[in-house]
Protein backbone atom coordinates (compact mmCIF):
# COMPACT_ATOMS: atom_id res chain seq x y z
CA UNK A 1 0.00 0.00 0.00
CA UNK A 2 0.87 3.74 -0.44
CA UNK A 3 0.84 5.79 2.18
CA UNK A 4 -1.51 8.87 1.77
CA UNK A 5 0.74 12.57 1.18
CA UNK A 6 -2.34 14.23 -0.15
CA UNK A 7 -3.57 16.31 3.04
CA UNK A 8 -6.88 16.71 1.66
CA UNK A 9 -8.25 13.30 2.98
CA UNK A 10 -5.72 12.98 5.71
CA UNK A 11 -8.01 16.33 7.02
CA UNK A 12 -10.71 14.52 7.29
CA UNK A 13 -11.87 13.14 10.81
CA UNK A 14 -12.14 9.55 11.01
CA UNK A 15 -15.22 7.39 12.06
CA UNK A 16 -15.41 5.42 15.31
CA UNK A 17 -15.53 1.12 14.76
CA UNK A 18 -18.34 0.08 16.03
CA UNK A 19 -18.79 -3.58 17.01
CA UNK A 20 -19.71 -5.23 13.74
CA UNK A 21 -16.37 -3.34 12.08
CA UNK A 22 -14.40 -6.03 10.42
CA UNK A 23 -10.64 -4.16 10.92
CA UNK A 24 -8.64 -7.20 10.29
CA UNK A 25 -7.48 -6.17 6.97
CA UNK A 26 -7.24 -2.87 8.21
CA UNK A 27 -4.77 -3.88 11.22
CA UNK A 28 -3.12 -6.48 9.40
CA UNK A 29 -1.95 -3.20 6.68
CA UNK A 30 -0.96 -1.13 9.31
CA UNK A 31 0.97 -3.47 11.00
CA UNK A 32 2.76 -4.23 7.64
CA UNK A 33 3.64 -0.96 6.60
CA UNK A 34 4.83 0.27 10.31
CA UNK A 35 7.54 -2.83 9.69
CA UNK A 36 8.03 -1.99 5.81
CA UNK A 37 8.70 1.86 6.64
CA UNK A 38 10.29 1.60 10.05
CA UNK A 39 7.91 3.75 11.57
CA UNK A 40 7.09 4.60 14.63
CA UNK A 41 3.21 4.90 14.11
CA UNK A 42 0.75 4.47 11.62
CA UNK A 43 -2.76 5.91 11.55
CA UNK A 44 -5.51 4.18 9.58
CA UNK A 45 -6.44 7.15 7.54
CA UNK A 46 -2.71 7.24 6.34
CA UNK A 47 -3.69 4.07 4.35
CA UNK A 48 -7.00 5.11 3.19
CA UNK A 49 -9.06 3.20 6.28
CA UNK A 50 -11.42 5.60 7.60
CA UNK A 51 -11.31 4.76 10.56
CA UNK A 52 -10.30 5.50 14.29
CA UNK A 53 -7.32 2.74 15.00
CA UNK A 54 -3.64 3.49 15.02
CA UNK A 55 -0.36 0.99 15.56
CA UNK A 56 2.85 2.10 17.31
CA UNK A 57 5.89 0.75 18.41
CA UNK A 58 5.98 -0.25 22.24
CA UNK A 59 10.05 -1.17 21.90
CA UNK A 60 11.26 -3.07 23.79
CA UNK A 61 8.23 -4.89 23.68
CA UNK A 62 5.91 -5.38 20.54
CA UNK A 63 3.77 -2.98 18.40
CA UNK A 64 0.03 -2.43 19.78
CA UNK A 65 -2.78 -1.59 17.81
CA UNK A 66 -5.51 0.65 19.80
CA UNK A 67 -9.24 0.69 18.23
CA UNK A 68 -11.03 3.67 19.31
CA UNK A 69 -8.69 5.65 21.48
CA UNK A 70 -9.26 8.08 23.58
CA UNK A 71 -6.08 10.17 25.97
CA UNK A 72 -7.54 10.31 29.51
CA UNK A 73 -5.02 12.02 31.18
CA UNK A 74 -2.03 13.77 30.81
CA UNK A 75 0.47 15.38 32.29
CA UNK A 76 2.99 17.81 32.16
CA UNK A 77 4.98 18.54 28.38
CA UNK A 78 7.83 18.13 26.17
CA UNK A 79 8.26 20.05 23.14
CA UNK A 80 10.61 17.84 20.03
CA UNK A 81 10.98 17.90 16.14
CA UNK A 82 8.14 15.05 14.91
CA UNK A 83 8.66 14.19 11.10
CA UNK A 84 5.77 12.20 9.54
CA UNK A 85 5.54 9.71 6.52
CA UNK A 86 2.68 11.47 4.97
CA UNK A 87 4.67 15.17 5.04
CA UNK A 88 8.19 13.86 3.63
CA UNK A 89 10.55 15.83 4.73
CA UNK A 90 8.75 18.15 6.58
CA UNK A 91 9.91 18.44 10.34
CA UNK A 92 8.47 20.53 13.03
CA UNK A 93 8.76 21.33 16.89
CA UNK A 94 5.66 20.50 18.56
CA UNK A 95 4.46 20.93 22.09
CA UNK A 96 3.38 17.49 23.57
CA UNK A 97 2.61 15.87 27.27
CA UNK A 98 5.10 13.90 28.97
CA UNK A 99 2.69 11.34 30.26
CA UNK A 100 -0.50 10.04 29.00
CA UNK A 101 -2.92 7.42 29.96
CA UNK A 102 -4.69 5.95 26.63
CA UNK A 103 -7.46 3.76 26.54
CA UNK A 104 -9.22 1.89 24.42
CA UNK A 105 -9.31 -1.62 22.73
CA UNK A 106 -6.85 -3.89 21.17
CA UNK A 107 -6.82 -5.37 17.87
CA UNK A 108 -8.95 -8.74 19.13
CA UNK A 109 -11.17 -6.33 20.25
CA UNK A 110 -10.65 -6.52 23.96
CA UNK A 111 -9.82 -3.53 26.51
CA UNK A 112 -6.67 -1.77 26.30
CA UNK A 113 -5.10 0.88 28.14
CA UNK A 114 -1.81 1.82 28.21
CA UNK A 115 0.29 4.71 30.44
CA UNK A 116 2.85 6.28 28.26
CA UNK A 117 5.50 8.59 29.05
CA UNK A 118 8.17 10.33 26.75
CA UNK A 119 8.68 8.97 22.98
CA UNK A 120 5.79 6.89 23.18
CA UNK A 121 3.44 9.35 24.72
CA UNK A 122 4.72 11.63 21.83
CA UNK A 123 4.10 8.99 19.03
CA UNK A 124 0.50 8.35 20.47
CA UNK A 125 -0.36 12.25 20.51
CA UNK A 126 1.02 12.27 17.07
CA UNK A 127 -1.33 9.14 15.70
CA UNK A 128 -4.28 10.34 17.50
CA UNK A 129 -4.09 13.74 16.13
CA UNK A 130 -4.12 11.75 12.28
CA UNK A 131 -7.29 10.35 13.49
CA UNK A 132 -9.04 13.86 14.04
CA UNK A 133 -7.39 15.22 10.68
CA UNK A 134 -4.62 17.27 12.25
CA UNK A 135 -0.97 17.55 10.98
CA UNK A 136 1.98 18.45 12.26
CA UNK A 137 2.45 21.34 10.04
CA UNK A 138 -1.01 22.82 11.75
CA UNK A 139 1.77 23.54 14.63
CA UNK A 140 4.26 25.75 12.91
CA UNK A 141 4.63 28.87 14.55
Amino acid sequence: MNIITNVTPLRKPTKWVDGNDDIGEIVASLFAELKEHNALGLSANQLGYKRRIFVMTMKPSPAVCIVNPLITKQRGYQIGEEGCLSLPGIIVKVKRPQQIVIKGENQYRKHAKYKLSGQQARIACHEMDHLVGKLITDYKE
